[in-house]
């Protein structure tokens, strides 16, 4: 069972909240913390893939450089916990390349750059990969590092608009992206087989941001953590 607590952007710019965030998670069970990292003029721009407003003036107040990077990552290495990012681009594709990560998280919206997941996937590492946004019958990408999640892109997610594979080990799916409110849902995943449980994690679902609310607390994460390793022994893979 591989837990991710996706601190995303919920350290809302602040490095030091990150930290605590990364030293939470870790307290409470995660074996992963996952950051992104972005040009929000690609992305939420006038001109970016997915035009918006008011969440390019909130992504430009939200998004750490290199250097800041560096320090998330050796904060890792300190606190015991595996740093983990999804880029957008070639060039923080390199910055995470070269801080020795140990696998790669492509996101529901960065699956249909061919580009980039390429480059990922060369890497030969272990890449989690969403599928939000994929329509095809089949995986976009046939090769042996990858890990398919299944995802459902809205924040929050509604329990009517999830529909789980009735059983992961038959499926493509390895894991589940959650974007619910609280873990309920991924328990029913691990229920089904999944292996991998991601979600968002928070210190406080009130704070300001997109993904706050569909965050887990860290008591959430504890009990997520306990529940899910428990009921992996009795599901089995």
């Amino acid at each position: 069972m591989i837990i991710i607590a996706e601190i995303g952007i919920n350290h809302n710019g602040y490095i030091n909240l990150a930290h605590e965030l990364i030293r939470q998670a870790k307290l409470c069970g995660a074996d992963i913390v996952k950051f992104q990292f972005y040009d929000p003029d690609k992305i939420f721009g006038p001109h970016g893939t997915y035009p918006d407003k008011k969440n390019y003036e909130f992504a430009l107040t939200v998004q750490f450089n290199y250097k800041q990077a560096k320090t998330l990552k050796q904060w890792c290495d300190q606190e015991g916990i595996e740093f983990m990012a999804s880029v957008f681009d070639s060039e923080r594709f390199e910055w995470i390349e070269s801080l020795g990560v140990k696998r790669h998280k492509i996101a529901s919206r960065a699956v249909q750059d061919k580009e980039l997941c390429r480059k990922i996937l060369k890497t030969g590492k272990e890449a989690f990969i969403s599928l939000g946004f994929w329509k095809g019958r089949d995986v976009p990408y046939k090769n042996k590092n990858a890990r398919y999640l299944y995802c459902v892109p809205k924040y929050p997610c509604e329990y009517a608009d999830i529909h789980l594979p009735a059983s992961f080990a038959k499926s493509h799916y390895q894991g589940f992206s959650d974007h619910s409110i609280g873990i309920e849902v991924s328990l029913v995943a691990v229920a089904k087989g999944a292996g991998i449980i991601e979600k968002h994690f928070t210190l406080n679902k009130g704070m300001v941001g997109p993904d706050h609310i569909c965050s887990m607390t860290p008591q959430e994460l504890s009990d997520l953590s306990r529940y899910a390793r428990m009921m992996e022994k009795v599901v089995g893979r």
